[in-house]
């Protein structure tokens, strides 16, 4: 079922509020240890394919076997996750790489632990309502469309689709709407569209019959770089070996992910809402089983595709934004 109470997202205040926190924090934030001398790591982690390997990892004892105590707290709104681990409320959050970079290159001094997966065809759609004169793209010029956040991989993919027809990347308007809400906003008429993904994509095809009019994956964004963790530089100082085990326990979890579709889909009912009926239909991401070094060129070339569809003001040299020591 969809959550019906509306959850919108305070793009500038989050952001000014991000700054502040950024500022005003200074020293480390080692990890707390519990009775059992494991490093507990808090997590905001939303409902998503993204993050399946975690919950692979946690329920596989891969964590526990790198001395990990791993608090996984899912956070459907996504609208404070990093001002979060800025603040010290979560240690670690996962979000869309655009987000990240976005906050990265306003100087927020955050890192990015790992990358979690690419996006396949289909993962990710524009979609309209089944009772939509839309066809394709072009019809909704001068129209608005829901999108997760002020920065994500849907605005760069329409913008790239729109320039390729030959048309003002300006022609489509977004307004951030929070995942659970698209649905509602959809069906109410409030949108003409929305770009979003699984779980949320599936349930939408199934319950209201919406229809696909863009894949945000093809293009330019063919096997696009879909999110990861990050961390405040604070935190990544003072646990550099939490969180290389953290990499290590990721990774062995990307791999049986990969191997074994079925237990990703047999996962999916545990911590999303979508029913475990319709999981057959949900698209699988690949998820990455490099480290964080072998991602870097393809995290660079999104950080450019960002600049070049108005998302980043200037140029943008992600070195720096790579976990010290992965890269």
């Amino acid at each position: 079922m969809f959550r019906h109470h509306r959850i919108r997202l305070a793009a500038g205040a989050a952001l000014a509020c991000c700054l502040a926190l950024a500022t005003g924090c200074a020293g480390s934030d080692p990890a707390a240890t519990g009775a059992d001398g494991r490093a507990r790591v808090r997590i905001s982690s939303p409902a998503n394919v993204s993050n399946v390997p975690l919950h692979i990892a946690m329920e596989n004892g891969y964590f526990a076997q790198e001395g990990l105590d791993i608090a996984a707290d899912v956070d459907l709104g996504a609208g404070s996750t990093i001002e979060s681990v800025i603040g010290g409320q979560v240690d670690m959050a996962w979000t869309n790489v655009v987000s990240a970079l976005n906050a990265y290159g306003k100087g927020l001094r955050i890192r990015l632990v790992a990358v979690t997966d690419l996006g396949v065809d289909g993962a990710q759609q524009l979609l309209v309502p089944k009772d939509s004169p839309a066809r394709e793209l072009k019809d909704l010029v001068g129209k608005k469309v829901a999108v997760l956040s002020p920065n994500t991989i849907c605005i760069v993919s329409i913008r790239a689709a729109l320039k390729a027809l030959g048309l003002p990347q300006d022609s489509i308007a977004f307004t951030p709407v929070a995942p659970p809400e698209h649905a509602t906003v959809l069906s109410s008429g409030e949108v003409a569209g929305t770009c979003t993904s699984d779980p949320f994509r599936t349930l939408m095809i199934e319950e209201l019959g919406a229809r696909p009019v863009l894949d945000a994956t093809a293009g330019e964004l063919a096997g696009h770089l879909v999110g990861g963790y990050v961390v405040s530089d604070r935190f990544a100082a003072a646990n550099p070996g939490v969180l290389a085990g953290f990499q290590r326990a990721l990774v062995k979890a990307a791999k049986f992910a990969n191997a074994d579709p079925g237990a990703v889909r047999a996962a999916l009912p545990k911590f999303t809402t979508i029913d475990a009926k319709i999981t057959d239909r949900v698209a699988i991401n690949k998820y990455v089983e490099t480290d964080l070094a072998a991602t870097k060129s393809e995290v660079q070339r999104m950080a450019e595709l960002m600049r070049a569809y108005g998302l980043l003001d200037k140029p943008l040299d992600v070195s720096g934004f790579l976990l010290p020591g992965t890269s």
